[in-house]
Parts: C-alpha cells; structure tokens; sequence
C-alpha cells in the first residue's frame, strides 16, 4: 500500500517536473502545467498559449504550424485534460475553453493538410467553449465550434457548429439530446 502511494506521488512529481521544461515552449503559460511522457511539440510561425492547471497526458501532439503571412494561434485553457495519444492541429486558430476533458485518441483540426479545387489549403478557426466534454476517438474538424457545457460521444466526427449543453454522437455527429448537465 505504501510503495502504490509513494509510486503515484512519484509520478505526479515526474509530470510537474517535465512540465517545468516545456514551459518555455508556451507563451504564456500558467502554473501547474504537468506533462505526461512522449508529449511532442510542433510550432513554426506561431504561439502556443496554456492557462493554469493544465494537464498533457502521454504523447499528446500540439501542432501550430502558420506561415509568415498567416500565424498560427493555439489557446487552450485553465483546467483543461487532454488525454492520450490526443493530437491537435492548428494552421491559423484553435481556442479550448477552460475546465475541458478531451479524451484519448481524439483529433482537432482547422485544417485538411491538401488542397483540392485551388492553389491555397483552407483554414476555419475551431472553438471549444468552457467545460466540454469530447469522447475518445473523437474528430473535431476544421470550422466547428462547440458550445459552452457540450459533450461529444465517443467516435464521434463533428463536422458542424454543437449548441451549448447539447450531447451529440455518430459519424456525421448529430444532437442525440439537449440541455444536458456533466459534473468533472
């Protein structure tokens, strides 16, 4: 019992320690960011911004990659968990609201990494609102935003705008129910 007490304190002092040295790669950051093994960060022409209380699980990807004409702006907010092998892509703005649970295995996105019909890749700014929920293996695509206390099921692929406290779920996500509460 003592040494699965001592484990868990260990490991809690590994992640804030980890996350002491990827400060500098936020700007700005807030306090208490702890960090899980193998978190990889990708940013060229672009800020990563991390509120308070923040926590990275094991290799999550942070991508903001903008261009010198067009810079990239990640926001994630206090309080946010972001889960497992979760991977997050921003080529112009993605905004995570505060107090969020995103689960394991998800994929945000505001962009498509091709170009179909024209010379230029699209971007459509992605917004999370404060205390959302998104399920595991869950695709948030470019241009959606999901509203304050919305829950996204697992599996799920939002391709379009979640009313506040609305639970939606499927392949294209659809409202399953609305005026919903969640607790953390």
């Amino acid at each position: 019992m003592a040494k699965k007490i001592l484990s868990e304190y260990m490991d809690i002092a590994c992640k804030l320690v980890r996350g002491v040295f990827y400060r500098p790669r936020f700007s700005p950051c807030g306090k208490l960011l702890r960090v899980g093994r193998g978190v990889r960060i990708l940013k060229k022409e672009g800020t990563i911004a991390i509120g308070d209380k923040v926590q990275l699980y094991r290799q999550v990807k942070l991508s903001c990659w903008g261009a010198e004409e067009q810079r990239a702006n990640l926001t994630i907010g206090s309080g946010t968990a972001i889960g497992d092998r979760t991977e997050i892509h921003c080529g112009k703005q993605v905004e995570i609201g505060q107090n969020c649970n995103i689960s394991w295995d998800c994929c945000i996105m505001d962009r498509d990494y091709h170009k179909l019909d024209s010379d230029e890749e699209t971007f459509r700014p992605v917004k999370i609102g404060d205390r959302c929920w998104i399920g595991c293996n869950s695709i948030i695509l470019k241009g959606v935003t999901l509203g304050e206390g919305a829950v996204v099921a697992a599996g799920s692929v939002v391709t379009k705008d979640v009313p506040p406290r609305t639970l939606v779920g499927g392949n294209p996500a659809r409202v399953l129910r609305e005026n919903i509460e969640w607790k953390a």
